[in-house]
Protein backbone atom coordinates (compact mmCIF):
# COMPACT_ATOMS: atom_id res chain seq x y z
CA UNK A 1 0.00 0.00 0.00
CA UNK A 2 2.77 2.47 0.96
CA UNK A 3 6.33 2.56 -0.20
CA UNK A 4 9.03 1.86 2.39
CA UNK A 5 10.19 5.46 2.07
CA UNK A 6 6.70 6.76 2.88
CA UNK A 7 6.29 4.44 5.87
CA UNK A 8 9.66 5.48 7.30
CA UNK A 9 8.71 9.11 6.88
CA UNK A 10 5.34 8.63 8.62
CA UNK A 11 6.90 6.67 11.48
CA UNK A 12 9.52 9.39 11.93
CA UNK A 13 6.82 12.05 12.16
CA UNK A 14 4.75 9.99 14.62
CA UNK A 15 7.84 9.54 16.79
CA UNK A 16 8.34 13.30 16.67
CA UNK A 17 4.78 13.85 17.95
CA UNK A 18 5.27 11.24 20.68
CA UNK A 19 8.42 12.96 21.88
CA UNK A 20 6.55 16.26 22.00
CA UNK A 21 4.38 14.75 24.73
CA UNK A 22 7.28 14.79 27.20
CA UNK A 23 7.46 17.66 29.69
CA UNK A 24 10.55 19.16 28.12
CA UNK A 25 11.86 18.53 24.66
CA UNK A 26 14.82 20.05 22.90
CA UNK A 27 15.05 20.23 19.14
CA UNK A 28 17.73 21.48 16.83
CA UNK A 29 16.26 23.55 14.05
CA UNK A 30 18.32 25.49 11.54
CA UNK A 31 21.37 25.32 13.78
CA UNK A 32 19.62 26.64 16.89
CA UNK A 33 18.55 24.75 20.00
CA UNK A 34 14.89 25.43 20.80
CA UNK A 35 13.26 24.37 24.07
CA UNK A 36 9.60 23.43 24.03
CA UNK A 37 7.73 22.91 27.27
CA UNK A 38 4.41 21.20 27.81
CA UNK A 39 1.70 22.97 29.81
CA UNK A 40 1.58 21.87 33.44
CA UNK A 41 -2.20 21.68 33.67
CA UNK A 42 -4.62 19.25 32.07
CA UNK A 43 -7.24 21.18 30.12
CA UNK A 44 -10.24 19.10 29.06
CA UNK A 45 -11.33 21.86 26.67
CA UNK A 46 -8.00 21.59 24.78
CA UNK A 47 -8.36 17.83 24.35
CA UNK A 48 -11.99 18.12 23.29
CA UNK A 49 -11.14 20.82 20.76
CA UNK A 50 -8.26 18.73 19.37
CA UNK A 51 -10.58 15.74 19.00
CA UNK A 52 -13.28 17.82 17.31
CA UNK A 53 -10.82 19.46 14.89
CA UNK A 54 -9.30 16.07 13.98
CA UNK A 55 -12.74 14.52 13.45
CA UNK A 56 -13.91 17.41 11.25
CA UNK A 57 -10.76 17.22 9.11
CA UNK A 58 -11.07 13.44 8.81
CA UNK A 59 -14.73 13.87 7.82
CA UNK A 60 -13.93 16.40 5.07
CA UNK A 61 -10.51 15.08 4.02
CA UNK A 62 -10.40 11.37 4.97
CA UNK A 63 -7.17 9.42 4.96
CA UNK A 64 -4.72 12.32 5.38
CA UNK A 65 -3.61 11.34 8.93
CA UNK A 66 -4.36 14.64 10.64
CA UNK A 67 -2.31 15.42 13.76
CA UNK A 68 -3.85 18.07 16.02
CA UNK A 69 -2.31 19.67 19.08
CA UNK A 70 -4.01 22.28 21.28
CA UNK A 71 -2.22 24.18 24.02
CA UNK A 72 -2.86 27.54 25.65
CA UNK A 73 -5.55 28.52 23.13
CA UNK A 74 -3.47 27.70 20.04
CA UNK A 75 -4.43 24.89 17.65
CA UNK A 76 -1.67 23.34 15.54
CA UNK A 77 -2.58 20.97 12.70
CA UNK A 78 -0.45 18.92 10.31
CA UNK A 79 -1.11 16.16 7.84
CA UNK A 80 1.36 13.42 8.66
CA UNK A 81 1.16 12.13 5.09
CA UNK A 82 2.45 15.46 3.79
CA UNK A 83 4.80 16.91 6.35
CA UNK A 84 5.42 16.84 10.05
CA UNK A 85 7.12 20.19 9.60
CA UNK A 86 4.45 22.24 7.81
CA UNK A 87 0.86 22.73 8.84
CA UNK A 88 -1.32 25.52 10.12
CA UNK A 89 -1.94 27.34 13.38
CA UNK A 90 -5.28 28.80 14.44
CA UNK A 91 -6.30 30.60 17.62
CA UNK A 92 -8.90 28.49 19.40
CA UNK A 93 -11.20 31.45 20.01
CA UNK A 94 -11.28 32.20 16.27
CA UNK A 95 -12.62 28.75 15.33
CA UNK A 96 -16.30 28.95 14.45
CA UNK A 97 -18.91 26.40 15.57
CA UNK A 98 -19.05 24.71 12.17
CA UNK A 99 -15.22 24.53 11.94
CA UNK A 100 -15.24 26.29 8.55
CA UNK A 101 -11.87 27.96 9.24
CA UNK A 102 -10.36 24.56 10.07
CA UNK A 103 -11.75 22.95 6.91
CA UNK A 104 -10.47 25.84 4.76
CA UNK A 105 -7.00 25.70 6.30
CA UNK A 106 -6.85 21.92 5.85
CA UNK A 107 -7.82 22.24 2.21
CA UNK A 108 -5.18 24.92 1.64
CA UNK A 109 -2.46 22.64 3.00
CA UNK A 110 -3.57 19.89 0.60
CA UNK A 111 -3.55 22.32 -2.32
CA UNK A 112 -0.03 23.53 -1.44
CA UNK A 113 1.11 19.97 -2.06
CA UNK A 114 -0.85 19.84 -5.31
CA UNK A 115 -3.41 17.44 -3.84
CA UNK A 116 -7.16 17.64 -4.29
CA UNK A 117 -9.41 18.69 -1.43
CA UNK A 118 -11.15 15.52 -0.39
CA UNK A 119 -10.29 11.89 0.21
CA UNK A 120 -6.67 10.74 0.11
CA UNK A 121 -5.71 9.67 -3.42
CA UNK A 122 -2.75 7.26 -3.50
CA UNK A 123 -2.10 7.78 -7.23
CA UNK A 124 -1.90 11.57 -6.95
CA UNK A 125 0.15 11.25 -3.75
CA UNK A 126 2.70 9.05 -5.53
CA UNK A 127 3.22 11.86 -8.07
CA UNK A 128 4.75 14.06 -5.35
CA UNK A 129 8.50 14.45 -5.49
CA UNK A 130 10.98 14.71 -2.64
CA UNK A 131 13.35 17.63 -2.25
CA UNK A 132 17.09 17.23 -1.62
CA UNK A 133 16.42 16.83 2.14
CA UNK A 134 13.96 13.97 1.66
CA UNK A 135 10.84 16.05 2.29
CA UNK A 136 7.76 16.02 0.11
CA UNK A 137 7.91 18.95 -2.26
CA UNK A 138 5.04 21.39 -1.89
CA UNK A 139 5.09 25.10 -2.60
CA UNK A 140 6.25 25.65 1.01
CA UNK A 141 10.01 25.17 0.54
Amino acid sequence: MFSTKTLVYILHQLLHIFLMMEKEYFIKERGQIVELEKAETFNVHDYTLAKNVAEKLEEKYPGWLWAVHVMDGVVGVKSMRLSGQWGFILHADKIDNDYKSVVNAGGEILERYKQNRGKFNQTKYEDLEMDHKGRLNGDLH
